[in-house]
């Protein structure tokens, strides 16, 4: 009885055993694989930096639009799940972070331009360059050269006059439409 007792302690020591070596794998290959992911869309935003400084502002935008669009993760994706179209948020918009107010233009090819508002700090100056939409954040290229980490800012709190945007720093910038615009491109 006791070989009996000390054959099924050693089956059941060996398989747990087993069972921490299997948990030690899987642990170890999550992480590898979690880490190539990531490493991965280190690459593609460092990969459209690089280019900026050799590029035009929109080329630039697009390249980090399509890293972005490349890395979301979308779990059942559908024809509706597609990008929202630039035309949306083409116009002028009075953008409020704290105490500041810029007036921005978005135009639906891509350009933007930035001017302090009334009552805006007086060493406050122009911003320009280009933008577009990556699933639901605006990515932003600045005339003045790259910035890191890239300008990629989520959209929440959508109405049909405004919506907000989650800055890169955690802040949020509240942009309140002062004038939708009219274009070719919008067929509008």
């Amino acid at each position: 009885m006791s070989e009996s007792v000390s054959r099924s302690g050693s089956r059941v020591i060996r398989n747990i055993l087993w069972l921490v070596a299997l948990l030690i794998i899987v642990t170890l290959a999550q992480k590898v694989l979690f880490g190539k992911v990531v490493e991965q869309k280190i690459n593609c935003l460092d990969r459209a930096a690089t280019a900026q400084a050799s590029t035009t502002p929109l080329a630039a935008v697009d390249k980090y639009s399509a890293c972005v669009t490349s890395n979301v993760e979308k779990p059942d994706a559908k024809a509706s799940d597609a990008p929202l179209p630039r035309c949306r948020y083409a116009g002028t918009w009075a953008a409020t972070r704290g105490n500041m107010v810029y007036n921005v233009t978005l135009e639906p090819d891509g350009r933007f331009i930035a001017e302090p508002g009334v009552n805006t700090l007086s060493s406050a100056t122009s911003i320009a360059g280009a933008w577009s939409l990556a699933g639901n954040a605006m990515v932003w290229v600045y005339e003045n050269g790259p910035v890191w980490p890239p300008d990629i800012n989520p959209i929440s709190a959508e109405t049909s006059d405004a919506f907000t945007l989650s800055e890169v720093n955690g802040g949020t910038t509240r942009d309140t439409l002062l004038d939708r615009a009219t274009s070719a491109l919008c067929k509008t």
